[in-house]
Order: C-alpha cells, then sequence, then structure tokens
C-alpha cells in the first residue's frame, strides 16, 4: 500500500539504501574464506539462570536472552551479546516464511 517498505525512502533517505532487509544472498556474490567460516556462539552451552523466556510479538515467537550470551568469529568485527532470537514461518502448507532469500529462493522457516 501507500504506507509500505517501498515508500520509506520517502520519509527518510536512508530507508532507500542497498543494505535493507531482507536480503536476497546470491551465491556470485557470497565471500568464502577462512575467516568467515567459523561461528563462536560463547556461554550457549551454559544452563540459564531462569530469566530467559519466550514472547509471543503477535506475529512470531521470540526467545528472549536475558544471561551472558555471546556470538564473534565469522568475519564479524567484535564480539557481540545476543538478545533475541525470531523465527519467522509461513502456513502449514510449505510456503515460504522466510523474510531473506538465497538466490531468489525463500524457505518455510527462518531463524534470525
Amino acid at each position: 500500500g501507500a504506507y509500505g517498505p517501498e515508500h520509506w525512502v520517502t520519509s527518510s533517505v536512508s530507508c532507500g539504501g542497498h543494505h535493507q532487509s531482507p536480503i536476497d544472498i546470491l551465491d556470485q556474490h557470497a565471500r568464502v574464506g577462512e575467516e568467515y567460516q567459523e561461528l563462536q556462539l560463547d556461554g550457549f552451552d551454559n544452563e540459564s539462570s531462569n530469566k530467559t523466556w519466550m514472547k509471543n510479538t503477535g506475529k512470531t515467537v521470540a526467545i528472549l536472552l536475558k544471561d551472558d550470551y555471546f556470538v564473534s568469529g565469522a568475519g564479524l568485527p567484535g564480539r557481540f551479546k545476543a538478545e533475541k532470537v525470531e523465527f519467522h514461518w509461513g502456513h502449514s502448507n510449505g510456503s515460504a516464511g522466510s523474510e531473506h532469500s538465497i538466490n531468489g529462493r525463500r524457505f518455510p522457516v527462518e531463524v534470525r
């Protein structure tokens, strides 16, 4: 509609860039290198303090991570605290629920 994402650039110039979500990852443009391979997950193997909880956001399920969980490596420019995991899925008929795509193909579920 008139207020959809394709019109956001009229309200804010930064919404018109090429690094906006969702994205289509193309094999021919993907960088493959040793420094992008190993994703480090710190704290994820520790027992939760029961501060972590799930939430119905109204359009998806989110796991809110209140303990110290960190992600680094795989070409990331530092160590980042993980705060939330979200799931995006399609209908029960296997329709594409992912927001992002690979070579134009969407998938039944996406975890972000």
